[in-house]
C-alpha cells in the first residue's frame, strides 16, 4: 500500500507552525508496513489543495489529510474531497449534538459556524474528538481511502490512536504485499565505516538497507516486502548476519533506547548507580531520572562544576588538579571513585570535559571528554573527543557514558 501525507495551512508555509504530524504519522505508519511515499504542505487556498489532493489520489492508495476539518472559510478538505468524489455533504447528529454540548459546558452557545464541523461526506466513518470540536472522517471511494484528521496534534494524535490506527491494521493485516521493516541501532560507528562493513548489503532489494544518520547513534533500517512469514525469515538472517560483523556496536532494535535498556540491565542485576558530572551539568542524571522507577538503581549524582567541589566532595586530591588538570583520565577515575565511596553505590560514573565554545586549547581542545567508571572490580577511564556544538558535545558524553554502562553489564553477564 502506497500512502500520501497532506498538511494544510498557511501557518505552516510561513514557518509558524512546525508540521510535527507528518513526522508522527510516519513513524506510526510505517510500524504498520505502510509505505509513505509524498508528504505534501499546502496552504489554505481552495485551487492549490484542490490539485494536491487530486495528485495524491491518482497516485497513492491512502491519502491522510492533517488540517481544514474546522468551522472557519479556510477549512475545505471535507468538501473538496466530497466534491471530487461525487457525494453530498451530510449533517451527522451525533457529531452536532456533542459540539454543542462542547460550548454548553462552557456556558456559552454553540456559534452557528461551528455546525460546518459536523458535516460530511456521505458514507463517511466518523472519528470523534475528545480533545476538541472537529470530528476526522474515513472516506472510501473507488478502491482509494482518505483519512481527515484535525491539524493540532495535541487532537490528531489521540484520535489516530484510538481510531484510525485499528482501522490502518485491518487494512495492513490483508495487504499482501506489506512492507515489514526492523530498525537496528548502533553506537560508535560512523556512516561511513558501517558502510563499508556492510557494503554487500547495499542494492539489495531483500531486504533493502538504508543508513540512517541519528545524533548520538546510527540506524541500519532493513526492509522487506511480501507475507509475514517470509519477511521474519529474511529480516531474521539478515539481523544475524548485521549483529555478527558489528558485534557489541549493536544495542537494540525497533522502539529500544540505550536508557530504557540501561535501565532494565540495572534492575535485572541489581546494580546500584551514582553519577558524579562536570561539563554535563547533570544531564546524565536527569536522562536516567526520566525512567519510571528509576530509584531502583539510581542513587543520586553531584554536579561538581568547579575544582573546590572536585576536591572537597568527591575527594580528587589537589595534586591530580594541579598536575592532570579537571578534564583528565586521572580526574575522571578520582571523580567516580569519589561519588561511588559517598554513596555506597555498585556503579560510581563521572563525565569531565570541555564543551564549548571556548576554554579549549592545542592540547586540550573543545570536545575532548574523559568518562570514568568504578567497580567492585576496578577503576577505569576512557577518553574521547567529540565534535559540535556544546548541547552536541554534552549529549554525545551522555551517550557514551550510558553505553560503558550497557557493555560493563554485558561482561558480566558473559562471565
Amino acid at each position: 500500500m502506497k500512502a500520501e501525507i497532506v498538511a494544510t495551512g498557511t501557518e505552516i508555509l510561513l514557518g509558524q507552525t512546525l508540521n510535527t504530524s507528518a513526522h508522527y504519522l510516519t513513524g506510526k505508519l510505517s510500524e504498520l508496513g505502510i509505505e509513505v511515499d509524498y508528504h505534501t504542505t499546502v496552504g489554505d487556498n481552495k485551487e492549490r489543495l484542490r490539485k494536491v489532493i487530486l495528485q495524491g489520489i491518482e497516485r497513492s492508495d491512502l491519502l491522510m489529510i492533517t488540517g481544514g476539518t474546522g468551522p472557519t472559510e479556510d477549512d475545505l478538505s471535507k468538501e473538496l474531497i466530497a466534491q471530487i468524489f461525487g457525494l453530498n455533504m451530510i449533517l451527522d447528529p451525533p457529531s452536532h449534538e456533542k459540539i454543542q454540548e462542547f460550548f454548553a459546558i462552557r456556558g456559552s452557545e454553540m456559534p452557528k459556524a461551528e455546525e460546518k464541523q459536523a458535516y460530511f461526506p456521505e458514507g463517511s466513518q466518523i472519528l470523534p474528538n475528545h480533545f476538541g470540536t472537529a470530528p476526522g472522517a474515513i472516506v472510501q471511494k473507488n478502491n482509494k481511502t482518505i483519512i481527515l484528521l484535525p491539524g493540532p496534534p495535541s487532537e490528531m494524535e489521540p484520535m489516530f490512536k484510538s481510531y484510525v490506527w485499528p482501522f490502518l491494521e485491518r487494512i495492513a493485516q490483508g495487504d499482501s504485499a506489506r512492507m515489514y521493516v526492523r530498525v537496528m541501532k548502533v553506537v560508535g560507528l560512523g556512516e561511513s565505516e558501517l558502510e563499508e562493513l556492510l557494503r554487500d548489503f547495499m542494492g539489495r532489494h531483500d531486504p533493502s538497507m538504508t543508513l540512517l544518520c541519528k545524533h548520538s547513534e546510527m540506524h541500519i533500517r532493513l526492509v522487506v516486502r511480501g507475507n509475514a512469514d517470509e519477511a521474519a525469515g529474511i529480516l531474521a538472517q539478515a539481523e544475524s548476519v548485521i549483529r555478527e560483523r558489528l558485534g557489541d556496536k549493536v544495542f537494540g532494535t525497533d522502539e529500544d533506547t540505550m536508557l530504557e535498556l540501561v535501565s532494565r540491565g540495572l534492575k535485572e542485576h541489581r546494580l546500584t548507580l551514582a553519577t558524579a558530572e562536570s561539563c554535563t551539568g547533570g544531564l546524565l542524571g536527569a536522562q536516567l531520572t526520566q525512567q519510571p522507577g528509576s530509584s531502583d538503581f539510581y542513587l543520586g549524582g553531584v554536579i561538581s562544576y568547579s575544582n573546590a567541589l572536585k576536591e572537597g566532595f568527591l575527594g580528587v586530591s589537589s595534586q591530580t588538579l594541579c598536575q592532570y588538570g579537571a578534564v583528565s583520565a586521572e580526574t575522571a577515575r578520582e571523580m567516580a571513585v569519589g561519588i561511588r565511596n559517598r554513596t555506597q553505590a555498585d556503579l560510581g560514573i563521572s563525565i569531565t570535559g570541555i564543551a564549548g565554545p571556548g576554554g579549549g586549547s592545542q592540547e586540550k581542545p573543545v570536545g575532548l571528554v574523559y568518562i570514568g567508571l568504578a567497580t567492585s572490580e576496578g577503576i577505569k577511564a576512557h577518553k574521547f573527543q567529540f565534535h559540535g556544538g556544546r548541547d552536541s558535545i554534552r549529549q554525545l558524553a551522555v551517550q557514551a557514558a550510558l553505553d560503558w554502562i550497557r557493555r560493563y553489564m554485558l561482561n558480566i553477564e558473559r562471565g
